[in-house]
């Protein structure tokens, strides 16, 4: 039956962490990073069996993500 196995269970820690800094003339600068899954788990999303299906597809590594954002 096509489709009809479970994958086992899995888990993703990811956090995230953002720092206000007030500029001069009223602007905000807005620094984030994130962390996605921190453990480093690898997973698999699909197995590769379903009908049209070929080939295994798996969650995202860790990886670190950062950004800075200006309002003004």
């Amino acid at each position: 039956m096509p489709n009809g196995a479970s994958l086992p269970q899995y888990y993703s820690i990811n956090l995230g962490a953002a720092q206000s800094f007030k500029l001069p003339k009223d602007r905000t600068l807005v620094a984030r990073i994130d962390v996605v899954n921190l453990t480093d788990n690898i997973y698999q999303l699909r197995d590769g069996s379903g009908v049209g299906v070929n080939a295994a597809q798996y969650g995202e590594r860790l990886g670190f993500f950062g950004s800075l954002s200006l309002t003004f």
